[in-house]
């Protein structure tokens, strides 16, 4: 492989480990600083405006605000593959690619092909959300959520023509993609209130149940099926590919439930949830579904001489007007795809003054909308090294990021009172592996300025 192409992989490589696109895929909160801190070992510990995504029933225990203010500025970045490392790109970044070299890229791609995930957020002060109390015992909290995102599959022959070249007679499955996006606008309306049932008095100091309503709408494109490819003969080029896709938009209702407790000791807190548990939306606003299809047999370069359009070589099917169809559109009245229903149970224990060890089970029971039916397990750790400046760490496994890990800290929370002031919270975390070099994936979270007014 030439010098050139090589350098084309590199950069290849580079596209696939740092590709972002605006999204925010995950929705649950799992991009904020202190979860990803923990590597999403959070269900437990959630507090304020954050319970919404994790638990809604943690906003009427004691240790969360009666009141939270949206902070000041917040980003968060995740990026992430299901096949390349840091390391491969560094190894083979501008390097000559042998027949050795490019059969090991081809072994990192999974059967399935390359996998692609990417979910950007930016706090918007104003719709970030905020916590308050209502009448009859009940602590609240709303926000907005604007999710937009995008998955996708890339069949691992793309990547087998481009490292080795077209071979003759091998039929090259380049139509194979997979994929979807997705763009929503959710309203989340979060109440909570203390409910200690008289069994329950004996193991428990405080118990607490609680639910989201959600009302969503938005729009959602997904690829149904693709397939074909080309194959290169003595006698010229076969081409056979085809895709079907569809999409709309609509609007739809959710709701979340969750309960939690604290123990006799009020060392340690369980907390369960279950996310989307009811989630109902129709895609019914304008729904369309399209098959595009190309078809040529014994393409040559000399069919395209003295062409204009490249419409003109293929063999597809032509219309009443004479023209070339790629496209053709299908009616349909709409569809349902809902976001995914997870279970969340987490428990979180401060084992000294100055040390909180948590642990997480997420399990979602289909995939889509960037969630994996994968479960996921983690664990994490928080020290505080002064009052002002707690350090965080966490392992996970499963899930869509597969095995990862992270860190973080805080500036804050300053006590005025009972205002708790946090300047700044920042984490960093790997992505399919534990280790930077290994990892296939990043994340980057930060957080400027929160205001929290605790109970009496």
């Amino acid at each position: 492989m030439t010098r050139c192409s090589a350098m084309r992989i590199g950069g290849l490589l580079a596209g696939v480990f740092f590709w972002v696109s605006p999204a925010s895929a995950t929705g649950y909160g799992d991009a904020q600083p202190r979860a990803m801190g923990l590597a999403g070992t959070y269900t437990a510990l959630a507090r304020g405006t954050e319970s919404i995504y994790w638990n809604p029933a943690n906003l009427a225990l004691r240790d969360s605000p009666k009141y939270s203010f949206p902070q000041l500025f917040g980003v968060n970045l995740i990026a992430e593959n299901n096949s390349f490392s840091v390391s491969d790109y560094n190894k083979y970044n501008g390097e000559d690619i042998d027949a050795e070299a490019s059969s090991d890229l081809l072994r990192k791609i999974p059967k399935e092909g390359m996998k692609l995930n990417t979910d950007v957020g930016v706090v918007v002060p104003i719709l970030n959300g905020m916590a308050f109390p209502m009448p009859w015992n009940l602590s609240s909290a709303i926000a907005f959520n604007v999710r937009t995102g995008f998955e996708g599959e890339m069949p691992k022959d793309m990547f087998a023509l481009m490292l080795r070249g077209n071979e003759f007679g091998k039929e090259y499955d380049i139509a194979k993609w997979d994929g979807s996006g997705w763009g929503l606008v959710v309203f989340n309306w979060a109440a909570a209130k203390p409910w200690r049932p008289g069994r329950l008095k004996p193991y428990f100091d405080e118990f607490t149940v609680g639910g989201t309503f959600k009302v969503l709408g938005g729009a959602y494109t997904e690829v149904l099926r693709s397939e074909g490819g080309f194959v290169t003969l003595p006698d010229g080029v076969d081409v056979s590919a085809s895709a079907t896709a569809r999409g709309g938009g609509g609007w739809g209702l959710g709701l979340d439930l969750g309960a939690a407790g604290v123990t006799k000791d009020r060392k340690t807190t369980f907390s369960a949830a279950l996310v989307n548990f009811f989630d109902f939306v129709s895609w019914s606003i304008e729904p369309k579904q399209h098959k595009v299809f190309v078809t040529a047999d014994n393409l040559r370069v000399t069919r395209f001489t003295g062409t204009g359009d490249i419409e003109e070589v293929l063999d597809n099917p032509r219309n009443e007007k004479g023209e070339v169809v790629l496209d053709e559109k299908v009616p349909i009245e709409s569809f349902r795809k809902s976001l995914p229903a997870m279970l969340r149970i987490g428990a979180a224990h401060q084992y000294q003054p100055k040390l909180i060890v948590a642990a997480n089970y997420d399990q979602a029971f289909s995939s889509g909308f960037g969630i994996s039916a994968v479960p996921k397990v983690s664990v994490g750790l928080e020290y505080t090294l002064v009052d002002w400046f707690p350090v965080r760490f966490g392992l996970s496994a499963g899930g869509r990021g597969g095995m990862s890990s992270a860190i973080g800290f805080a500036i804050g929370p300053f006590a005025l009172g009972r205002v708790r002031l946090t300047v700044l919270e920042f984490s960093t975390a790997n992505r399919g592996g534990f280790l930077p070099g290994l990892a296939k994936g990043t994340g980057l979270s930060l957080n400027l300025l929160q205001v929290r007014v605790m109970r009496i």
